[in-house]
């Protein structure tokens, strides 16, 4: 069974991507039932205290879909950004957002493992999702991250059951870790779960999609061994990461049958809970370009 984001039962499926690789008509999604942002938070809010009542929260007074929680018994290091959930939720069917807002409730409130070295991965995520986290975490909470593209980045983080936490170098250094090494460790623990790249498949005919696995997105990440993948495979090489669970890699010329896949890939962003990028990009000189 193929997972959401964060482990749980996935809503939507790559149908819509399929269908444009063959060229058939484009599915668009449907629904929506969009709240109020600031009610949307409150009501978020209750359904934390329910699940776990000795949680102290409160809603942010500078971002209506932000809650702030007491940590160690201070305020503003610890945020739980409701932005994509509420976008999610402004296009999903009424029980696909239920399901979705209850597995995060379930997530934020369960207990995590404490991070560990074992558990160090590389993560990809767009341009939006860094400047949010770095606009609302204090400085030394920062996340440790590298851009890998037009606006895709890849950053250290734990992998627990339930989902992920961004690592911080605070926690890093407890762990005998030195930026450096905590990246090249991340970066073997991740391509160690991850399949390899096609290199024997004319991806012209056979485009590749990636699912069953976690971290696909960080694929991208690993720049290193895509040069020799793109000098056989041509100008015309693409990648889509559209969910951590979801990657497409082909080759396909500009043109109108392009542009049907950058529609399609579009669509498919909006029916996942948590998107990385809508985008369709090309490997140009080590970096991610966004395909125009």
């Amino acid at each position: 069974m193929r997972r959401d984001q964060n482990g749980g039962p996935a809503t939507r499926g790559p149908a819509v991507i399929r269908q444009a690789i063959a060229g058939i008509a484009l599915m668009t999604a449907a629904g929506g039932h969009a709240t109020d942002e600031r009610d949307f938070a409150a009501a978020m809010r209750e359904r934390l205290r329910a699940a776990a009542p000795d949680l102290e929260t409160r809603l942010s007074a500078s971002d209506p879909l932000v809650i702030e929680m007491k940590h160690e018994g201070r305020w503003g290091s610890a945020r739980i950004n409701l932005h994509r959930l509420h976008a999610f939720c402004a296009d999903a069917a009424a029980e696909d957002c239920e399901a979705v807002l209850a597995n995060f409730v379930r997530r934020t409130t369960a207990p995590r493992p404490e991070p560990a070295v074992p558990a160090l991965r590389v993560i990809v995520r767009n341009q939006l999702w860094l400047d949010r986290v770095l606009e609302s975490q204090p400085a030394d909470a920062r996340p440790l991250y590298r851009q890998i593209g037009d606006d895709l980045f890849a950053l250290l983080a734990f992998a627990f059951p339930d989902g992920v936490a961004i690592a911080i170098p605070e926690q890093l250094r407890s762990l005998g870790l030195e930026d450096q090494r905590a990246w090249r460790v991340a970066g073997d623990q991740t391509r160690a779960v991850l399949p390899e790249l096609p290199r024997d498949v004319d991806l012209a005919k056979y485009p590749v999609s990636f699912q069953e696995y976690d971290f696909l997105p960080s694929l991208l990440a690993d720049t290193d061994a895509w040069p020799a993948l793109a000098e056989k495979a041509g100008p015309d090489l693409f990648a889509a990461a559209i969910s951590d669970f979801s990657v497409w890699i082909g080759v396909m010329p500009d043109g109108p049958r392009f542009d049907g896949f950058k529609q399609a890939v579009r669509a498919e962003c909006a029916e996942w809970e948590r998107c990385i990028s809508p985008n369709v990009y090309r490997f140009r000189a080590g970096k991610w370009v966004i395909a125009e």
